[in-house]
């Protein structure tokens, strides 16, 4: 899984040469894997089937994100197609149905649904972006990863190269003879290793913790 193109990072570093590339690929591998474990969510298109529980809710709140498409849901069995994919928060990996989540034959009203808490709500769906390099992917569609993300990789493995490269791993600060030189922080263990740079840009599109 890499979340952004060796070329596009030799670009950015300006390196010309091959020599480097697989040392480069390694960091493009290790930061796509930090900045998916800092979103908590798989990134790259795949297809999901999971079951959850009658909540009573309008919302129900998906493993994965963003929502490309459902292919079937059904509550007890019984196949229903009375939801709907609403960017605002399929986005977000949540789907919507406005007699609420509730169990078979139930009519969502003033008291509470019998069986809520029950898992007999299936959903097979399809989630997350194309990667670039990956066939369908076209920079700006919905079904691609946002550059904002891309971006965000190419500057997290620069930023990796520059520190190996400066034999500063490690290194906050160094000062000798006058000259005082400070590296990258490498951040907390909160951050998955990403610096607080790196992850400014990607705040917007971290999973939300649900209650």
């Amino acid at each position: 899984m890499m979340l952004c193109t060796l070329t596009d990072l030799k670009t950015y570093l300006g390196i010309t040469g091959d020599t480097q590339n697989d040392f480069l690929n390694m960091l493009i591998k290790q930061n796509s894997a930090m900045i998916e474990n800092y979103l908590g969510y798989p990134l790259q298109r795949k297809e999901n089937s999971e079951v959850h529980n009658v909540n009573n809710d309008q919302l129900l709140i998906l493993d994965c994100q963003p929502i490309q498409s459902v292919s079937e849901v059904k509550i007890g069995g019984q196949e229903i197609d009375d939801y709907k994919i609403i960017p605002k928060y399929s986005k977000t990996g949540m789907l919507y149905r406005g007699l609420g989540w509730c169990g078979q034959y139930y009519t969502r009203g003033m008291t509470y649904d019998v069986v809520s808490g029950v898992y007999e709500i299936e959903v097979d769906y399809i989630s997350g972006y194309y990667l670039p390099g990956d066939t369908g992917y076209v920079e700006g569609e919905e079904s691609s990863l946002p550059y904002d993300i891309m971006s965000a990789c190419i500057m997290a493995c620069a930023e990796a190269y520059n520190v190996k490269m400066n034999n500063a791993e490690g290194i906050k600060s160094y000062s000798e003879g006058g000259i005082s030189t400070t590296f990258a922080d490498g951040g907390t263990m909160a951050d998955c290793g990403l610096s607080a740079k790196i992850c400014s840009m990607l705040v917007d599109y971290r999973r939300q913790a649900v209650a």
